[in-house]
């Protein structure tokens, strides 16, 4: 594992999710927006530490998420200084809400662009939900209406969606992860960085050859697409969120296979629990976020569309989806 360090009096800065980080090494996914000596607030410091520091395991877990095998993903503890945050065989990441810095300590033979997944798209979002944020599990792109978010569950093609406006030349705000502020009355989508996480075979067929990629972790092929035509390809102001889009995947095995997209108005109820269901917590014990998050979706759902959208199984299917998204903003909006 290599990762390159910095003193921490000139750690490296970003610009993420609308918070500040600084970092003891160099990101590549991010870019470096501000320079270190910026006066501007710091909100979360990072620390990559050596493998060779340790951490003792507690004896309890208040939440464990195990993969489709039942095998164990992550599991959620509270320590004295705040949350441990335990990838097996991994890394494990302590998030000491005093001080507002995450420390990694990484297993030896985990290679550094998996810790900088674990973090971004894991680790952060979750962390960002403590401080007072709401994150949904998703990805958000720019129409000329607004911010549309397409959210789901892992695999319902939420990152393919967002690939195929990008490759009709929209602009991407996030990829899996949307975080949402309530801005002069108004709910805004905050942009995440560049890049959007796919298959190959959705790289090829949306952008052949055109734009970079770069491994997202060792443990899976997918890649992180960078659109390098124009730098308009991702927004990085936020912008009023207009909708919401709850993928509903086909199933042939169920005989709800769907040659064209479908669109239709989930109730206010419907919504509510969906977009409950599809929300990132660090701790779903904290009844005061648990209230916050409550009260700011329902009134997301009470001012903004949240449609069900069924999206045919095909590549080629995907201009349709966008021309029907698009009518649908053109009428609602």
């Amino acid at each position: 594992m290599t990762i390159v360090a910095h003193r921490q009096d000139t750690a490296v800065r970003y610009r993420i999710y609308g918070h500040i980080l600084s970092c003891n090494a160099r990101l590549h996914e991010l870019e470096l927006t501000l320079p270190p000596d910026s006066t501007e607030h710091t909100d979360l410091r990072i620390q990559f530490l050596s493998s060779s520091e340790s951490i003792p395991l507690p004896s309890s877990w208040y939440l464990t998420v195990s993969l489709a095998d039942g095998t164990p993903w992550l599991r959620y503890a509270e320590i004295a200084s705040g949350y441990l945050l335990h990838f097996p065989h991994l890394a494990d990441f302590v998030y000491d809400t005093s001080s507002d810095s995450i420390r990694c300590i990484p297993q030896a033979k985990t290679p550094a662009h998996t810790l900088h997944h674990l973090l971004l798209d894991q680790v952060l979002p979750l962390v960002l939900n403590y401080k007072g944020d709401e994150v949904l599990h998703g990805a958000a792109v720019v129409t000329p209406y607004g911010a549309c978010a397409f959210v789901g569950p892992t695999g319902a093609g939420k990152s393919t969606l967002a690939a195929s406006f990008l490759s009709a030349g929209y602009s991407v705000l996030t990829d899996d992860c949307v975080v949402l502020h309530l801005h002069d009355g108004h709910i805004v989508a905050i942009p995440a960085y560049p890049g959007v996480r796919l298959w190959d075979d959705a790289i090829s067929a949306l952008f052949g050859t055109i734009g970079s990629c770069a491994p997202v972790a060792h443990y899976t092929p997918k890649q992180r697409f960078t659109d390098t035509r124009s730098a308009a390809s991702f927004c990085s102001s936020a912008v009023p969120l207009v909708a919401i889009y709850v993928l509903d995947s086909h199933d042939t095995e169920q005989g709800t296979s769907v040659s064209t997209p479908e669109v239709s108005q989930l109730a206010e109820r419907e919504a509510l629990m969906t977009l409950l269901s599809l929300a990132f917590k660090l701790d779903i014990r904290d009844r005061r976020m648990l209230t916050r998050e409550f009260d700011f979706l329902h009134r997301l759902v009470t001012h903004i569309p949240v449609r069900r959208l069924t999206v045919p199984d095909s590549f080629t299917a995907l201009p349709a989806v966008q021309a029907a998204i698009l009518h649908d903003l053109a009428l609602s909006c």
